[in-house]
């Protein structure tokens, strides 16, 4: 698929995520905590979603596709996690993206190793 024919969407949404991250970093000094939670979730929020809605429509092999939406349902539930209370829930949360995203890298690791990527 060629980069004309990506959803617009995803494009935007691409975009967009890279102007929150952007915007993150630069008011980190200048916002309330309350505000700052919403500031840092933004972008993983639009990263996770955009990336799941290109992986669709690319509809690759169905096993790469898991993969992909697992790395997808990872920066959403760090978006989630980042405006949650600590306590338990925040924990696991936090625990379930960790090990979504160790899970991630040693895919790559292997199916670089395998000369599959």
């Amino acid at each position: 698929m060629t980069a004309s024919k990506v959803n617009p969407l995803v494009s935007l949404l691409a975009k967009f995520s890279l102007l929150a991250a952007g915007v993150l970093v630069v008011a980190n000094q200048f916002v309330n905590m309350g505000t700052h939670a919403y500031l840092s979730s933004l972008p993983l929020a639009l990263a996770g979603v955009g990336y799941a809605l290109l992986q669709i429509q690319l509809k690759p092999p169905v096993h790469t596709l898991l993969k992909r939406l697992l790395l997808a349902a990872a920066f959403v539930l760090w978006a989630v996690d980042q405006l949650l209370p600590g306590g338990r829930t925040a924990v696991f949360i936090g625990d379930v993206v960790i090990a979504a995203y160790v899970a991630d890298l040693f895919w790559m690791i292997r199916d670089q190793q395998r000369g599959e990527a």
